[in-house]
């Protein structure tokens, strides 16, 4: 048996030992892996039960809400302005829309007489009978510019 002085705190080393017994008693470790087992066990249940609470509940209150319009999907829609929930298909139809006006012809007031035509049959019709102008006019405000500035609207020859 021998003693050095750095393990005299352990105590001595008994002869033909088979492990070192500074190191940690088996029974103590065999003991906190138990009862380490057993806490898992107990969390786990314990989260499983909070799980189960829960999902309970969030079951009671979505069968309540489906009697409510709003929660069932049976509402109305809202008032204007809405959000665009599919802009670019909003924008084709915008886009179609607008060649539909441009491109047939149709009633803008039918009271009072007001038709629209097809954006090439106007230019045509320009073209053949010219820009219409208006009466009283004189010659010489064709040579004229009309200019804004900060004093106001003024005219300037070309």
């Amino acid at each position: 048996m021998s003693t050095n002085e750095s393990d005299l705190e352990y105590g001595p080393t008994p002869d033909g030992a088979q492990h070192e017994h500074t190191d940690i008693e088996p029974a103590i470790a065999r003991n906190f892996a138990i009862w380490l087992a057993v806490a898992m066990i107990i969390s786990a249940a314990i989260v499983y039960g909070t799980f189960w609470f829960f999902e309970g509940r969030a079951a009671t209150r979505d069968q309540t809400a489906q009697v409510y319009p709003l929660a069932a999907g049976r509402a109305l829609e809202p008032p204007a302005p809405r959000l665009q929930t599919q802009p670019f298909k909003d924008v084709y139809l915008l886009r179609q829309a607008e060649r539909e006006k441009l491109t047939t012809y149709g009633w803008v007031d039918r009271n009072a007489g007001v038709v629209r035509i097809p954006i090439d049959e106007a230019m045509r019709l320009i073209e053949r009978r010219g820009l219409p102008v208006r009466e009283g006019g004189t010659a010489g405000s064709l040579g004229q510019v009309v200019q804004d500035s900060t004093g106001g609207r003024t005219t300037a020859p070309r």
